[in-house]
C-alpha cells in the first residue's frame, strides 16, 4: 500500500479508539472520506458462520471475500477470491483457481485452506450455523457432522490456491451457495483465538475491517489496506450509528448527519413530489416475500381452516396502501423476479366473511388472543396495526409484541415459543430451492422452518427438484410444492416490497443489488 494510505488509515484508527465506549462520537480526522449510517437495531453478529440476515450481511459481505460473488446491481456470477472456475458436466465437481494477491486485514495471505477449514466451521454442529444445510452435499460431510471424520474429504487442495468440491450428487445451483457469506474464507488462527467471540474481533480479506462495535451505539469499519482490487475502497470509512429508529432517520438525513436513509411513510408522497428529492431516491422490486407466519405445531393454528382463515381475513391492499404503494400483493410464496416464479397463483383474496365460518368451523371462539411478534419498528407496528384491526372484524383480538431485531430472530426458532410472527425472506440465491427448501422442509425446524410446517408430499418434491438441472422440469416440481404449500397456508402471503432509499446528493454509486445488501467498496462521497 502507499505510505500516504498507510498514514491515513493510522490516523483512523487513532481517531477511532480515542472515543471510548461511554464517550463522544467518532470523529475522524480533515478531509477522511466516511458513509455515514443508521439503523434501529444493532447489526446482531459479523461472524460469516452465524448470521443469516440482511443486516449481519451487509457488513460480512464488506468484511470478508468469497470464492465468487454477485455484481453490484445484479446476480451474475464474478470472481472474488476465485479468478476462475470449472464445473464438470455432472454438477459434481466444481474447481477455483485462487487469486495469489488476497490477504486478511491482519496481512496474512488467504489460500484454499481458508475456504476449506470457513466451510467446516459451518458444518460443524458447534458452531450451530443455519447455513450448515447448504454444504452436506459435499462428499464426506456427513462423516464430518458426525463426527467420523476430522475433515471433509469432498474438500481437496491440490495446491495452496486450488480448491475443488466433490459432491454426492449432481447439484447444479451449488456455485450459488457459495456466493453467501457463510462460505467466506476466516483466518483459523483467529476464529480459535476467540471462538464465540470472533463476532467482534472479526478478520476477512474484504475491502474493509473491523474498527469499532460498540453494542447499541455505532459500527465502525475502516478499509483495508491490503484489499486486492486496487483504488478499492473509495471510501475511508463506514459509520452505522444503531438505536435510531426510522423517523429519527429521516430528521438526521435532513440535517445532513447521515448519508442514506430509508423514506418513513408519512414522508414518502412528499419525496415523490419534490424533484429534487426524488431524483435522490434508489428503488428497486425485491425478491423478497413479507408474511406473517403462523406456528404449525401450536393450536389452533394445527388446523389448516385456521391459517386459511388468516389469510382471507387480512386486507394486503390495506398495506400496500400503508405504504404508500411501495409493493405487490403476494398471492404465494416465491416472489416476481425469481426464476420459477408463477403469475397464475391466486392465492387468497381479502374475504373475512369466509375467514369467520372457517374459524367457527374449526371451533376457534371469539375473544381468541394470539400473540403477534415482530421486529420493533414504525413500520411495522404500523402494518401489525392494520392486521389487528382485521382480525378484530372476525372476532380474533390480537395482541402486538415489539421486540429488537436479534431477540424476534432467536425467538422464531423455539418450537413452541411464537405463535405468529411477521417476518420476510429475501432470496439467497436465484433458485425456488431458496424460498421452498430452506423455508418448508422439516429438515429446516429450529433453523429457518419458523412456522415448523412438515407436508411429506412437499419435502418429496423438492427432494426430486434438487438435483436437476434441466430448469423446465426443476421448477415444474417446485410449482407443484408451492401450491401444496399456499394450500396448507403456513403464512399468510403478504407483499412483495418495492425498496426505497434517499441519498446524500455528495453520494454516489450507491446501488441496490436485488438479492444482497448494498455492496459499499466502490461508493465514493464527493466534497461536500
Amino acid at each position: 500500500m502507499r505510505n500516504a494510505d498507510f498514514l491515513l488509515l493510522c490516523a483512523l484508527l487513532l481517531a477511532v479508539a480515542a472515543a471510548c465506549k461511554s464517550g463522544p462520537p467518532v470523529q475522524f480526522p480533515p478531509g477522511t472520506r466516511v458513509l455515514w449510517l443508521a439503523a434501529a437495531d444493532d447489526v446482531p453478529t459479523l461472524d460469516p458462520a452465524v448470521g443469516y440476515d440482511s443486516a449481519s450481511w451487509a457488513y460480512e459481505q464488506a468484511i470478508f471475500d468469497t470464492l465468487v460473488r454477485y455484481g453490484d446491481a445484479n446476480v451474475e456470477l464474478q470472481p472474488d477470491l476465485a479468478l476462475s472456475w470449472e464445473i464438470s458436466k455432472d454438477a459434481t465437481r466444481l474447481t477455483f483457481h485462487l487469486r495469489r494477491d488476497a490477504r486478511f486485514s491482519n496481512g496474512r495471505p488467504v489460500t484454499g485452506a481458508d475456504v476449506k477449514y470457513a466451510i467446516e466451521r459451518v458444518l460443524k454442529p458447534s458452531t450451530r450455523s443455519q447455513g450448515a444445510e447448504y454444504y452436506r452435499g459435499i462428499a464426506g460431510a456427513a462423516d464430518f457432522v458426525a463426527g467420523r471424520a476430522r475433515q471433509v474429504a469432498g474438500i481437496e487442495l491440490p495446491d495452496p490456491y486450488t480448491i475443488v468440491f466433490h459432491l454426492t450428487g449432481p447439484d447444479p445451483i451449488f456455485i450459488h451457495k457459495l456466493t453467501m457469506p457463510f462460505a467466506a474464507a476466516v483466518p483459523r488462527e483467529v476464529t480459535e483465538k476467540w471462538g464465540e467471540d470472533f463476532s467482534h474481533h472479526a478478520v476477512g480479506s474484504g475491502a474493509f475491517k473491523l474498527s469499532q462495535w460498540i453494542s447499541g451505539q455505532r459500527l465502525v469499519l475502516v478499509r483495508n489496506p491490503y484489499y486486492f482490487a486496487g483504488g478499492l475502497p473509495k471510501l475511508d470509512a463506514v459509520v452505522e450509528l444503531t438505536g435510531v429508529n426510522e423517523e429519527l432517520q429521516w430528521l438526521k438525513y435532513e440535517a445532513g448527519e447521515i448519508d442514506v436513509s430509508s423514506v418513513p411513510s408519512p414522508e414518502f408522497p412528499a419525496v415523490m413530489k419534490s424533484p429534487r428529492l426524488k431524483a435522490l431516491t434508489i428503488h428497486n422490486v425485491t425478491v423478497t416475500t413479507n408474511y406473517l407466519g403462523m406456528n404449525c405445531q401450536m393450536a389452533p393454528f394445527t388446523d389448516v381452516r385456521v391459517r386459511r382463515a388468516f389469510n382471507y381475513a387480512i386486507d394486503k391492499e390495506k398495506l400496500l396502501a400503508l405504504l404508500n404503494g411501495r409493493g405487490v400483493v403476494a398471492r404465494g410464496v416465491l416472489p416476481p423476479g425469481l426464476p420459477g416464479y408463477t403469475p397464475d397463483v391466486t392465492g387468497y383474496p381479502y374475504d373475512p366473511g369466509r375467514a369467520q365460518r372457517l374459524l367457527e368451523e374449526a371451533g376457534v371462539r371469539k375473544g381468541f388472543a394470539p400473540v403477534l411478534w415482530m421486529r420493533a419498528d414504525q413500520t411495522m407496528l404500523l402494518l401489525a396495526q392494520s392486521v389487528q384491526q382485521d382480525l378484530a372484524l372476525v372476532g380474533v383480538n390480537l395482541v402486538l409484541k415489539p421486540v429488537a431485531w436479534g431477540p424476534l430472530l432467536d425467538a422464531v426458532r423455539q418450537p413452541h415459543n411464537t405463535q405468529m410472527f411477521m417476518l420476510a425472506w429475501e432470496a439467497d440465491f436465484p433458485d425456488p430451492e431458496n424460498f421452498l427448501e430452506v423455508l418448508f422442509s422439516k429438515r429446516q425446524w429450529r433453523s429457518n422452518n419458523d412456522t415448523f410446517f412438515y407436508d411429506p408430499q412437499v419435502d418429496r418434491l423438492m427432494a426430486e427438484a434438487a438435483p436437476i438441472a434441466d430448469l423446465a422440469r426443476r421448477f415444474e416440481l417446485y410449482r407443484e410444492a408451492e401450491r401444496i404449500i399456499i394450500g396448507q397456508a403456513p403464512w399468510v402471503f403478504l407483499y412483495h416490497p418495492v425498496n426505497y432509499l434517499i441519498r446524500q446528493p455528495w453520494v454516489h454509486d450507491y446501488v441496490i443489488n436485488p438479492m444482497r445488501p448494498t455492496r459499499l467498496e466502490k461508493v465514493w462521497i464527493s466534497p461536500h
